[in-house]
């Protein structure tokens, strides 16, 4: 069976035509946007991205929000949610956040509009919610955490001179109706994110929320938990573009866990088929589709942590891959 097809991401086709050797694709997880210092760290690494490459960043919710907004959707199902308490805590969480922006007056005042804004459609949806327990809300409700990052970090980065700009990915990422785990219709999706990159300057960052899409009526969806490295890989696998970062708290993969064993040992470098193998029978901690595209478009991962952006991390190298790469 043909690789391609053996993935599920794209068929007998490549998914990009033709590869920029010159862009990359850098995936910040929720650890790596945990305080207000980590964020000033992430857009640091992504301006030092551009002086190389055309860059386009995907950014899941800050550490934790997505889990306060299941808990806060289950409290609502059980009529136990105090959403004052909720909405105090994300407004609280995200000032916090924004204390980066402090010199930064105007930028941080528009940051802040965005914050309560969002704060106040989340308490609208949850309204609404309470009413009518559809699990489409549940997933509109699930996305606020990456829908309050993406515009920060985009604040961050034109507050170090970089032209970028926040994208919602429901204007990308197509889906079908399974709220919850979205499957994605990839033709119509290479359509819309080809398009949409057509229209950016060469020296614009856009800064994409992860875990979303939309169904063709525009509804919200989710692509299921660690759903951002799907939405990452598919970005990177649809522009053809020469890698996939993979920036979190651990420094590549390892064969055990570092953080509980002292003999764990760091992967240097692992084949991106065999990763993808692995990573489908759950050993690996992604999405179950994080590899799929990457591994139908032949585009190497390189993991990375935000910690220690010095250490060298674990590339995934396609079988095919030059070994230059991870020089």
């Amino acid at each position: 069976m043909d690789l391609r097809e053996r993935s599920g991401a794209g068929g007998a086709e490549p998914l990009a035509l033709q590869r920029d050797r010159r862009l990359k694709v850098l995936k910040f997880g929720g650890t790596s946007v945990g305080s207000a210092e980590l964020v000033a760290r992430v857009a640091d690494l992504i301006v030092e991205a551009t002086t190389t490459h055309r860059v386009v960043v995907v950014v899941s919710a800050a550490a934790g929000v997505t889990n306060e907004l299941v808990a806060a959707w289950d409290a609502l199902q059980q009529g136990t949610l105090d959403m004052p308490a909720l909405l105090a805590r994300l407004r609280q969480r995200h000032r916090a956040l924004a204390q980066v922006l402090s010199e930064h007056v105007a930028l941080r005042r528009s940051y802040l509009a965005t914050l309560e804004e969002t704060l106040v459609r989340l308490a609208r949806l949850l309204e609404v919610a309470r009413h009518d327990p559809d699990s489409a809300w549940r997933d509109e409700v699930l996305a606020v955490g990456e829908r309050l990052m993406a515009p920060l970090l985009a604040a961050v980065l034109r507050a170090r001179g970089v032209a970028a700009f926040a994208q919602d990915a429901i204007a990308l990422i197509c889906t079908d109706a399974q709220y919850g785990e979205a499957n994605v219709d990839l033709e119509a999706t290479r359509e819309r994110v080809q398009r949409w990159f057509a229209r950016i300057g060469r020296q614009t960052v856009p800064v994409v929320t992860g875990f979303i899409g939309a169904t063709p009526d525009g509804r919200t969806t989710t692509l299921g938990r660690g759903g951002s490295d799907y939405s990452a890989a598919l970005l990177a696998a649809l522009l053809g573009a020469e890698v996939l970062e993979r920036w979190t708290d651990v420094d590549g993969l390892y064969t055990e866990d570092p953080r509980k064993s002292p003999d764990a040992r760091r992967y240097q470098t692992l084949v991106l088929e065999e990763a993808w193998a692995w990573n489908h029978a759950g050993k690996l901690g992604m999405h179950r589709k994080a590899l799929d595209p990457l591994v139908a478009a032949g585009i190497p991962v390189h993991i990375r942590s935000t910690m220690a952006p010095e250490r060298p991390g674990t590339w995934l190298l396609p079988a095919d891959a030059p070994q230059s790469l991870t020089g």
